[in-house]
């Protein structure tokens, strides 16, 4: 509670030495990221504890899907014997901890560097004491900018751009105005600027035409730098990207007026963002047409993109974790399986999260058990 009263002071100063205005990306990037007080410092984020669960604490599916993906790489790079495996957000450490362990069980060279970028100095505690006690050689880093490029690359990430800093927009009187924060007696409050965007996002003029006259979103800028990041450091090889998001055309539809801003706290979702900053994660969703064309103007390629239901369903592993279980039909098996309908069914994680696979330097495939289920063509 002392950092909350301590950050929300901090926001609070800043917000009057701008004026009265912050942009709500510096608010986010604050509540979250602030050395010492922000939310990922100062919170046990991840697990039954934490404020929300990822698809890791949730059984082996996600974990299984990924190591099918990353074998499929390993052989479309030529089955190199020196090559990289890197994972971005790690959080825990959990889901490399357990993708290291499946990789080494299969008749492939399993990875000669392998790399944890994880932002957060106490996540990345976590995770040295994880790979210690399980006697992984895995590199720590704090971000991408510590990561050498090599050749025979495999990345992923699993929820990551979803937390990346995102300035919002009124669209109203046929103009963007960029949304901040203000200051409302011992409340922060929303606040538009006073003039147009001088630079507003890049929307699908057909998709503004259809907006109502007062339509509030937002944008993710650092998509770009993302991108162009893992283009520097993969000099060939793929990039996995799993998260929640929409096409364009789906994100920024007629009907979906207030954007997808949301909070996580003690596993239930909200969409008060203001309060008590560094309490809570707050998380937008993907534009992963947005994605697709940063990505491609880096010089990463758009190979494929699909539901994460479709996905798992499909992936050879899982399928017989799942046949195996079914065949056991014991009180484990069932929870185990239990979780997977969650992951798997459009009403649970399956359709609002997606797989996006790029690829850098070499001739991608699509994997073939994936090809029917890919819907590249909506981006």
């Amino acid at each position: 509670m002392l950092e909350q009263r301590s950050l929300s002071n901090k926001i609070r100063q800043r917000i009057n030495d701008a004026g009265g205005w912050l942009p709500f990306d510096q608010f986010m990037q604050a509540a979250l990221y602030e050395p010492g007080l922000g939310y990922y410092d100062t919170k046990t984020v991840f697990g039954e504890k934490g404020d929300f669960v990822t698809a890791s604490e949730l059984g082996p599916w996600s974990t299984l899907a990924m190591a099918d993906l990353v074998f499929n790489a390993w052989q479309q790079m030529g089955e190199p014997a020196i090559w990289t495996l890197i994972e971005q957000g790690s959080g825990s450490g959990q889901q490399l901890a357990a993708l290291l362990d499946i990789l080494v069980q299969w008749s492939m060279q399993p990875p000669t560097t392998v790399i944890s970028v994880e932002h957060c100095a106490q996540l990345r505690d976590r995770q040295q004491k994880l790979f210690a006690e399980r006697e992984l050689h895995v590199m720590l880093a704090a971000s991408l900018n510590d990561v050498d490029a090599s050749e025979h690359v495999v990345y992923y990430s699993n929820e990551l751009p979803d937390a990346f800093p995102v300035p919002c927009f009124h669209y109203k009187q046929s103009a963007f105005y960029e949304r901040g924060v203000g200051i409302d007696g011992d409340a922060f409050c929303w606040l538009d600027a006073e003039a147009p965007m001088s630079n507003p996002p890049f929307i699908a003029a057909e998709l503004i035409a259809n907006w109502p006259d007062s339509y509030i979103s937002e944008y993710n800028p650092a998509l770009n730098a993302w991108q162009q990041q893992l283009a520097r450091i993969i000099q060939s090889g793929f990039v996995f990207t799993v998260d929640y998001g929409y096409s364009q055309q789906e994100y920024y539809r007629q009907a979906r007026v207030e954007g997808t801003l949301l909070t996580h706290v003690d596993q239930t979702a909200d969409e008060d963002v203001l309060s008590n900053p560094g309490s809570r994660d707050i998380t937008a969703h993907v534009d992963f047409t947005a994605l697709s064309r940063a990505g491609k103007e880096a010089g990463l390629t758009s190979v494929l993109w699909m539901s994460q239901g479709g996905w798992l369903a499909q992936s050879p592993s899982v399928q017989a974790l799942i046949q195996s279980l079914a065949e056991q039909n014991d009180k484990v098996s069932m929870h185990l399986l239990a979780h997977a309908k969650r992951m798997l069914m459009p009403f649970g994680m399956g359709e609002v999260f997606k797989l996006l696979i790029q690829s850098r330097g070499l001739c991608a495939k699509k994997p073939d058990y994936l090809k029917q289920f890919d819907h590249m063509d909506v981006l």
